[in-house]
């Protein structure tokens, strides 16, 4: 007895200086993107990006009798945003007050294979910023009763850079999975990230991620550039591209 209580206390002292092993992730998943760079042009209506997925198991884990859900996470390029909430005074509308919120993905995008309520619980979805409650905005108010946030997805919604759309992941096999995200024409260009996360009884079972790029290139390119690193030369040729059209209108409408 006295042997075994020896061994198992120097088996404690062990872990306790070297720490246990992590458990190894019993699934993993693999993505892939149809885009990695989408260009845009001067006649740029819009894209639709199908993110596909496989779900792996390793050989000691058993299947899951309630199925995979999977939510498919799209974020852009970080921006801050201001949203005021304007009162009127004496006939003139003016601002009462204001709240930034410094890292607004420019478009974010949810698509699951069912209700993210249905899917897990609102801890683990506000721990990966998963939906549009519990997105991400640099300041974590709370999205209750929060008006200047509501305000922001509710711009954001009608303007179609933010989404959340359930059942548009679809399960080709218990373990294969494909959604088509739609990219409107206004998206900004830069780096975007979709993170995948794949769930199983309520709880996140395996993650990934991966990017893609939307760059302007021709001549919506070359204008954004000058404009940026060259702002007087830009604004001395709008002025100079003014004149000419008034002056052409002008012409083309003079009366004899």
């Amino acid at each position: 007895g006295r042997a075994v209580r020896t061994s198992s206390r120097l088996a404690v002292d062990w872990l306790a200086l070297h720490g246990a092993a992590p458990p190894a992730a019993a699934e993993q998943v693999v993505v892939a993107l149809s885009m990695a760079r989408i260009e845009i042009e001067s006649d740029f209506t819009g894209a639709d990006l199908s993110v596909f997925g496989v779900i792996e198991r390793d050989a000691a884990t058993v299947s899951r009798p309630g199925g995979y859900d999977v939510a498919v996470v799209v974020r852009g390029p970080p921006e801050a945003v201001i949203t005021r909430r304007k009162e009127r005074f004496l006939g003139i509308w003016m601002t009462e007050a204001s709240r930034t919120f410094p890292t607004v993905p420019s478009f974010y995008s949810v698509d699951t294979t069912r209700p993210l309520a249905e899917i897990a619980g609102e801890r683990m979805l506000a721990a990966d910023g998963i939906g549009l409650a519990d997105a991400d905005f640099g300041e974590r108010y709370g999205a209750s009763g929060d008006a200047f946030r509501e305000a922001l997805v509710r711009l954001k919604v009608r303007t179609g850079l933010f989404d959340e759309r359930p059942g548009t992941v679809e399960l080709l096999t218990p373990t294969f999975f494909r959604a088509t995200v739609p990219l409107p024409a206004i998206v900004s260009d830069g780096a975007y990230t979709v993170e995948v996360h794949v769930f199983a009884d309520g709880s996140e079972v395996a993650r990934a991620t991966t990017d893609f790029t939307i760059a302007k290139i021709g001549f919506e390119e070359s204008v954004h550039r000058i404009a940026v690193t060259q702002p007087i030369l830009y604004g001395l040729g709008v002025v100079a591209l003014a004149l000419l059209t008034g002056w052409l209108g002008g012409v083309v409408f003079r009366r004899d």
